[in-house]
């Protein structure tokens, strides 16, 4: 298991490793600035990041148990005047980017895959976008354009359209209330297609 760090002391310990020139659990680490660039330059570029991670691993606990991994190629980290945030990027059409989560006990409770993430640690809020799945440990799988986890209440959201599968159904609509282990969830204007097992009628009373 990989090294944990607090809920929201964490990221401060992500950016002291950047800061400091050292590696995110064996990732590589780069320091940007905005020194010798022009305003136009940086306007033609956007934001820059102002620190840049390779084979990023960032972990989150609470109450000394696992919550949350994340994982990806490369992380990209920004601040503004009143907010820090990370972008996850895979970089690679076979590499996702990865998050596990894991339920009040410390057990696995799902995986999330994505093209990108944007992080917000402060805020316990984490956006995932493009060919978003999501599986867990009990065969459910779903599948969306975007999605929004809050770590605070341990649910999922999204307005976009989203298919659930499970073992026993297949439902699918425009937006999503959840739980993040898929236990209970709220789909907006949906359908649903449920296969039923049903004996055969016909065999009963027959010898």
């Amino acid at each position: 298991m990989e090294p944990y760090w607090g809920r929201h002391s964490g990221f401060a310990l992500l950016l002291c490793a950047a800061v400091g020139g050292g590696s995110l659990l064996g990732g590589g680490c780069e320091h940007r600035s905005h020194s010798g660039e022009t305003d136009r330059e940086r306007s033609v570029q956007g934001p820059t990041p102002t620190h840049v991670s390779w084979d990023a691993d960032f972990g989150m606990s609470e109450q000394g148990r696992a919550r949350a991994v994340l994982r990806a190629r490369r992380m990209e980290q920004y601040q503004t005047s009143d907010s820090t945030y990370s972008v996850w990027r895979s970089m690679e059409d076979t590499a996702r980017v990865r998050v596990y989560l894991f339920d009040e006990r410390g057990d696995s409770s799902a995986t999330v895959t994505a093209d990108s993430l944007v992080f917000q640690d402060q805020k316990g809020v984490l956006d995932a976008y493009r060919n978003v799945v999501v599986t867990t440990e009990d065969n459910k799988r779903l599948e969306s354009e975007h999605l929004t986890w809050h770590q605070a209440n341990r649910t999922i959201r999204t307005r976009r359209f989203v298919r659930i599968r499970t073992p026993s159904e297949v439902v699918q609509g425009d937006g999503l209330v959840a739980d993040e282990d898929l236990e209970t969830y709220q789909i907006g204007r949906f359908s649903a297609e449920v296969d039923v097992n049903e004996d055969d009628d016909g065999e009963d009373g027959q010898s």
